[in-house]
């Protein structure tokens, strides 16, 4: 749905996802932005409707052919006209949002998207054993490969997928019809390769997969998103509604400068989630170190964004060998050192935090640097 396509003073009909206000109401579309829009505080029977902040609502035009999208209301206002600020469609907002579990009480999934500047740095693979290592901490997981047209996880498990994210925004078939089931109870949501309309997304098809995606928080603990590589508006849609970014670097130099490129993209749309780094296909800790210093104090200094270090995944034969074989190395190679890594980079996710494991695994060098700017108050770059 591309907002030139809309005008200003088009009516709208709401339906809120609430308990108290349980009906259909009128508005109109007052001012229209790129993330937000402003429509009219609906009225019933003379009384103006004053939808909380954070209410989730369904959006449907009144007299134009349209698919509806889901919103949420961002903010509300009494003076100079009684009005709602609700997000845009491709701008799904989750803050405030409650899903209800099985249980009746309120649950909301971490959504962490993983990405990086470019393609060929590991990605999906290290996204498939993350996702294990949670399942193996307790915490159910779903992989949504949102790496559109593109998509490879389910090659990498062996899974056979019937239907993919094609079929769900073309309205064939829902969420719950394409979901599959694989290794220790991990729920995959299969991409679809080569299709030329999952590459190129229109806004209203975006939309379309972030409420059907809203359906998976109230079953799963987390939900990994393995967006493409590059900065697509794709891949920056989806980064921009996740809570937590991973991006994953190499320490090739033409790596770590698409990993800052996309950091720079992020700044330009105003990201508010936390990005977190990691470091694959290193053999020392230094040079991973030394990977995330340049990133971040780049990030930092000229972008004002903190970039949070998790890891490294060191450079091994037993990667390639398991994704030949279809077999995540985290299952087939468990006491191997990547495998140990990947399970300390998933606590540390999961805010399982070892930190005197966290401190032996820094260069000394590193060790001292922080204690030194830790005790004369200077923040670390």
């Amino acid at each position: 749905m591309h907002p030139g396509d809309i005008h200003e003073g088009s009516l709208l009909k709401i339906r809120p996802h609430s308990e108290l206000y349980r009906g259909e109401y009128k508005t109109k579309i007052l001012h229209l932005g790129d993330k937000t829009w402003l429509i009219a505080m609906p009225e019933e029977k003379g009384r103006f409707i004053p939808l909380p902040v954070g209410t989730v609502i369904d959006v449907k035009f009144l007299h134009e052919q349209r698919p509806y999208f889901q919103s949420e209301i961002v903010a509300r206002s009494f003076t100079g006209g009684r009005n709602l600020t609700i997000t845009a469609p491709g701008s799904i907002s989750r803050a405030g949002r409650k899903v209800k579990g099985h249980s009746g009480k309120e649950k909301r999934s971490r959504v962490i998207a993983f990405s990086s500047g470019k393609g060929g740095v590991g990605k999906s693979t290290i996204i498939l054993n993350v996702a294990l290592a949670l399942q193996i901490l307790g915490k159910k997981t779903c992989i949504i490969d949102a790496d559109l047209g593109t998509a490879n996880i389910d090659i990498l498990l062996q899974l056979e997928a019937p239907y993919n994210l094609y079929h769900l925004i073309e309205g064939q078939r829902e969420i719950e019809e394409i979901i599959v089931c694989g290794p220790q109870g991990l729920l995959l949501v299969p991409g679809g390769s080569g299709l030329e309309v999952l590459a190129n997304l229109r806004e209203w098809q975006f939309s379309r997969l972030i409420t059907a995606f809203n359906k998976l928080e109230s079953i799963v603990d987390y939900l990994l998103l393995d967006t493409g590589a590059g900065v697509s508006r794709n891949v920056t849609n989806f980064l921009l509604a996740a809570d937590e970014i991973v991006l994953i670097a190499t320490p090739d130099p033409h790596a770590i400068m698409d990993v800052y490129s996309l950091i720079k993209i992020l700044k330009n749309y105003e990201v508010t989630s936390a990005i977190k780094l990691i470091v694959n296909m290193t053999e020392k800790e230094e040079e991973a170190y030394q990977v995330w210093n340049v990133i971040s104090a780049a990030s930092r200094e000229f972008l004002g964004l903190p970039v949070e270090y998790l890891g490294l995944i060191p450079f091994s034969n037993v990667i390639a060998l398991s994704v030949k074989k279809q077999e995540p190395f985290f299952l087939s190679y468990p006491k191997h050192k990547v495998s140990t890594n990947i399970l300390k980079i998933t606590r540390l996710l999961a805010g399982i935090s070892l930190e005197k494991e966290e401190r032996d695994s820094l260069p000394f060098i590193y060790r001292l640097r922080n204690i030194f700017l830790r005790n004369n108050n200077i923040p670390a770059s």
